[in-house]
């Protein structure tokens, strides 16, 4: 690791949590904050996770339990209009929580949208 706390990401461990369901009602159009629609969550957490692995105690990690909590508390919480705020939303709420969480990338998936046509619907990616 870097000595002055600016890791990069190949200095870094990862855990994935893949495929978070969630019923929320973000959206920019009325029909989709009446009705709702499902969101499948993935988030990229990077840390130094020597530590647990050595330690072998759920304190020293990032508890996957927790983490699904958290991005659940967000997709319920204050509705969006844009996917791509519920997701920032979602990284600053992970790294206030997780003190040892460096990055993290939140992918969402939203499978019905208004785009004029059928499609397999659109994902939002951000990394912070």
């Amino acid at each position: 690791m870097m000595g002055n706390g600016q890791d990069t990401l190949a200095e870094l461990d990862a855990i994935r949590v893949l495929g978070m369901l969630f019923q929320a009602r973000h959206g920019c159009t009325s029909a989709e904050r009446e009705v709702g629609a499902t969101f499948s969550v993935d988030v990229e957490l990077y840390a130094d996770l020597s530590r647990p692995a050595k330690t072998d105690d759920l304190k020293d990690t990032i508890d996957i339990a927790k983490v699904y909590n958290t991005v659940g508390e967000v997709m319920n919480g204050e509705v969006h209009n844009l996917t791509e705020a519920v997701a920032e939303n979602i990284a600053k709420t992970l790294k206030e929580r997780f003190n040892i969480l460096r990055a993290v990338t939140v992918r969402i998936h939203k499978s019905r949208a208004p785009m004029g046509g059928p499609t397999g619907g659109f994902e939002v990616e951000i990394f912070r």
